[in-house]
């Protein structure tokens, strides 16, 4: 089959539709590569649930099919998924740079699990079966990063990752225009392109801006210890910390189990710099000036260290007066009442708190709507999808590609669970696959979607427990019937009607089939009828005890 003629077949586990959970795979012939498999953090509406990453049955459908899984950075929501499905992965091998695998390395080792690792460089290419991968240099929030040209004999695939246009990155490496520009002008059958930040005008700030004022912040209080919290996976602005401790001769506690892991991992592989002597083992008789604590939690993470510091709970370091906090970040859309929560204690215990809406301490890893721009004309793709973002930014980017000259058939906006077969033709859609949500509650639950159903019911209209003793031979209630109601108002009269229908329920069950899981059955569904009508939904628990 001639090359034009080729299909080149991409389908949607995550990461379209939401932010988060970025899963992509890749297929042309009898050989699919994935694109990153990440996970996405529980909200107010998933309680109790630590993490929600793809539905894979797709992939587990198509393992022997399956060549290797390219990951283009080291981000939670593109490589937290992996240790939950090391076992169907662990013969797949895994490609990422330096710091990408040392963290994954780390995650896996801590859940006891081995997959087949490979580091690779910006600049590399890897074959796997009849595609080809190359790793080019993009600038993110942390080193490593990375957007993939994938070629394949239906054309090439062009996948931007997480990016900016930075000419001041802190480490000097600067997102690889040139070799883009080179792939662009040989010619890009399909362009996924981040769309995080597209509503956002203009271009992003440089890092290098959040470190003047993070100076400024070490220079206008010299007498006053600092703490100061951050993403521990954005390297680069850890690395700036650390050296301007350095530079105010302040001692750096780590505070948080992932700070202590990004600095380690990321020493080890060479992308962080930490200058000799700067870590302290912990605050002890440290005096305020000669300190600074590099937290975790800047997204009010309930176990993280400064959301526990903000409730007196944290080890030996307690906020008072003579702290100055610092929340070198944004509100990850969601966390927005989390992280203000923290602060307004943090205030409460006399702290002098320094947030993103008052001050140049954080910048995005994004790129705005100037730097989109760019890379879509660099890449002049025949075909674009964008990914990476809910649908008003894909439709916001689907718009920006039309306006420089993408034709409108030529663009798609996926969903999670689509599949599209490309060509030099153009696009055609798939029957959709297998896909949605699997939740993690300390370990990956099969129907985690009742059991977050269930949660949400008992938090907004509480639980109501049944207990009845039946005489299972002549179908009747004896005695009384108890009652029990958490989070539920139980009046008089609501007690009666219930009485009715736990009798209603009894007397209703076919005394050929009387044994207590059909009486339960019944009594559970008479039960919920007096609630249904008003809009109610206590979650009902029969208990029916025979006699």
């Amino acid at each position: 089959m001639a090359k034009g003629q080729q299909s080149v077949t991409v389908t949607f586990l995550g990461g379209v539709g939401e932010i988060g959970k970025n899963m992509t795979a890749i297929e042309c012939g009898s050989d699919m590569i994935i694109v990153d498999c990440g996970v996405a953090f529980a909200k107010e509406d998933s309680p109790g649930i630590d993490a929600i990453i793809p539905d894979i049955t797709y992939i587990k459908q198509n393992l022997k099919k399956l060549r290797g899984v390219v990951l283009t950075h080291g981000h939670e929501d593109h490589i937290g998924a992996i240790p939950y499905y090391a076992d169907e992965l662990k013969n797949v091998p895994i490609y990422g740079t330096a710091l990408t695998v040392g963290l994954l390395k780390r995650k896996l080792e801590k859940n006891g699990k081995k997959c087949s690792l490979n580091v690779v460089a910006a600049g590399d290419t890897i074959t796997l079966g009849a595609i080809k991968v190359e790793f080019i240099k993009v600038v993110h929030s942390m080193a490593g990063a990375c957007a993939l040209s994938i070629a394949t004999p239906a054309g090439n695939v062009f996948v931007t990752g997480d990016f900016k246009m930075d000419d001041t990155p802190i480490d000097g490496k600067k997102t690889d225009v040139r070799r883009i520009a080179q792939i662009g002008a040989k010619g890009v059958l399909l362009m996924l392109g981040e769309s995080t930040n597209v509503e956002r005008k203009g271009n992003s700030n440089s890092e290098k801006l959040v470190g003047k004022s993070l100076e400024n912040i070490f220079m206008d209080n010299v007498n006053r210890r600092l703490v100061i919290a951050c993403f521990a996976s954005s390297n680069y602005r850890v690395q700036q910390v650390l050296t301007l401790a350095h530079k105010y001769h302040r001692k750096v506690v780590l505070a948080g189990k992932s700070m202590k892991a990004i600095v380690e991992v990321a020493s080890e592989c060479g992308e962080l710099h930490v200058p000799k002597g700067v870590i302290a083992d912990g605050v002890g008789k440290l005096l305020p000036h000669e300190t600074l604590i590099l937290a975790t939690g800047s997204q009010g993470e309930p176990l993280s260290a400064l959301k526990k510091m903000s409730k007196g709970e944290f080890n030996k370091i307690n906020i008072g007066p003579d702290d100055v906090v610092v929340l070198s970040s944004t509100p990850i859309p969601g966390n927005e009442k989390s992280v203000y929560d923290v602060i307004n204690d943090l205030f409460r215990k006399g702290a002098d708190v320094i947030y993103d809406s008052m001050n140049d301490i954080h910048v995005s890893g994004h790129a705005y709507e100037e730097e989109l721009k760019l890379m879509l004309t660099l890449v002049h793709p025949q075909n674009f999808m964008p990914v990476h973002g809910e649908y008003r930014h894909q439709y916001k980017h689907a718009q920006l590609a039309k306006s420089l000259g993408v034709h409108s058939k030529s663009i798609v906006i996926p969903n999670i669970g689509e599949s599209y077969g490309v060509t030099a033709k153009g696009i055609r859609k798939h029957s959709n696959v297998p896909s949605g949500n699997i939740y993690v509650d300390g370990v990956v639950l099969e129907d985690g979607q009742s059991l977050v159903n269930d949660r949400r019911s008992l938090a907004e209209y509480g639980m109501l427990i049944v207990l009845a003793a039946v005489d299972l031979e002549r179908g009747v209630v004896v005695g009384d019937v108890d009652i029990v109601a958490r989070g539920f108002n139980l009046t008089g009269e609501v007690e009666k009607s219930i009485c009715s229908a736990v009798i209603e329920g009894v007397n209703g069950v076919d005394l050929d089939k009387a044994d207590v899981n059909e009486y339960a059955r019944n009594v559970k569904k008479c039960v919920r009828k007096l609630f249904y009508r008003d809009r109610q939904f206590p979650i009902i628990i029969p208990v029916i005890v025979k006699e």
